[in-house]
């Protein structure tokens, strides 16, 4: 069995996760598809101080790169999909069929069980009806009622019963994301969008646990049982869904040599798939991570908040949920990560009209390094992250001395 430290452990999820070197060329479109593929998917969210998440997670790994490819990857290369991966996802195509069932499980919960939908079958017939019909449409395509009624519980959805119909239809799988034009969802019937994906049969349960359990080991690197559900938001094991439990699933992956197991100094058995094998001779032969940028909050390797103080000893939440008076880092706080560590946060606002970035502050861990280091090493991923976020001016507010000056500049 192959032995781990903590070190080595980490830095072999630093390496699978396409985050050890710094990039030295102009990325590609083939690296952008590939760099999805390798993290299987990447969780979508809103929020829009800096670029949105999805678009951070390639530029954390590539650079500055042009963040319409990966519209391009959903609209028209279908290299992609959208679908309830790690929360909603941009999910790799060649996915697509292990989600079947969870789109199964979808249509029986909400469509067959949820009262909402029983009681506002027609509202839910007429978005097909108009879809099939009319061909791709949005939100913005359905009025609002004209009784005014609002869905009492559901305000994430606004206040048109259509939205919330959508979502099922979408979630259900009867309907997919063709693109978004401003970030807002079109839909199309899936057996259109993904007309030969839709045709496939479905996968046997054994072999969908198989698929995504070893996809998610090589995503990770490294793997304990106790990690593996939250990757992919699967339930394996559990009282509602069953079935075999984590281990049991890694356990019959290495019985057939796709993972490997291993001892993690102070976290117990894991599992590295075999694809990751020679990252761990490297990583023993001296190997190391020199690479330097920001990650989103929802960034592959960190979105698991118990793996990541596991890992990295490094405790994270996001706090744009929080009032401002009981934040600690701020609103949308971007782990600083430095040559295969977590060394601190900074919160960030880009203002695109006069094209400022802001460091609303900076905050360093204890063991981070020495503040005349980071303040000529952090500075070529802060004017990266400037660049790609369309600013030409960095601005610092707070941060510990000697940060502020030598991170303020305009090259506008």
């Amino acid at each position: 069995m192959i032995e781990l430290s903590r070190e080595e452990a980490r830095e072999l999820a630093v390496a699978a996760q396409g985050l050890a070197c710094t990039p030295t060329e102009p990325p590609t479109w083939e690296q952008a598809v590939e760099t999805v593929r390798r993290l299987g998917c990447i969780q979508i969210d809103t929020i829009h101080v800096v670029a949105r998440s999805q678009y951070l997670v390639l530029w954390s790994r590539l650079g500055v790169y042009d963040p319409t490819w990966l519209d391009a990857m959903l609209d028209p290369h279908r290299e992609v999909f959208e679908y309830w991966g790690h929360a909603a996802s941009i999910i790799s195509i060649d996915l697509f069929p292990y989600f079947r069932r969870r789109m199964q499980w979808y249509t029986q919960r909400y469509l067959h069980e949820y009262d909402w939908s029983q009681k506002n079958a027609h509202v839910i017939d007429e978005v097909r009806r108009a879809i099939r019909e009319h061909g791709p449409l949005g939100s913005t395509h359905f009025p609002a009622p004209e009784d005014g009624k609002r869905l009492d519980r559901w305000t994430w959805y606004g206040n048109k019963p259509t939205n919330l119909a959508l979502e099922i239809l979408w979630s259900a799988g009867e309907l997919s994301v063709l693109r978004r034009v401003n970030f807002q969802r079109i839909y199309d019937l899936t057996e259109r969008v993904l007309a030969d994906w839709h045709a496939t049969d479905l996968p046997d349960p054994d072999e969908e646990r198989r698929v995504l359990a070893h996809r998610a080991a090589r995503a990770m690197g490294v793997v304990v049982p106790r990690w593996l559900n939250d990757y992919f938001r699967t339930r394996w094991g559990s009282r509602e869904h069953g079935g075999p439990t984590p281990a049991a699933i890694l356990e019959s992956l290495a019985e057939d040599g796709k993972v490997v197991p291993a001892t993690i100094e102070g976290l117990g058995t894991g599992y590295i798939a075999a694809e990751n094998l020679p990252l761990v001779d490297a990583i023993r032969a001296g190997y190391r991570s020199n690479h330097i940028t920001l990650l989103s909050p929802f960034d592959n390797l960190i979105w698991d908040r118990v793996r990541t103080e596991a890992l990295f000893d490094f405790e994270y939440r996001l706090e744009c949920y929080t009032p401002a008076a009981k934040r600690v880092y701020g609103y949308f706080p971007l782990p600083i990560f430095y040559r295969g560590r977590l060394i601190g946060r900074v919160d960030p606002k880009a203002d695109r009209k006069e094209r400022v970035l802001t460091l609303k502050s900076v905050h360093l861990e204890p063991d981070a390094p020495p503040v005349e280091e980071l303040a000529e090493t952090l500075r070529p991923a802060l004017r990266s992250f400037a660049v790609f976020n369309g600013t030409r001016a960095i601005r610092v507010e707070s941060a510990p001395a000697g940060l502020a000056e030598a991170w303020t500049e305009d090259w506008a």
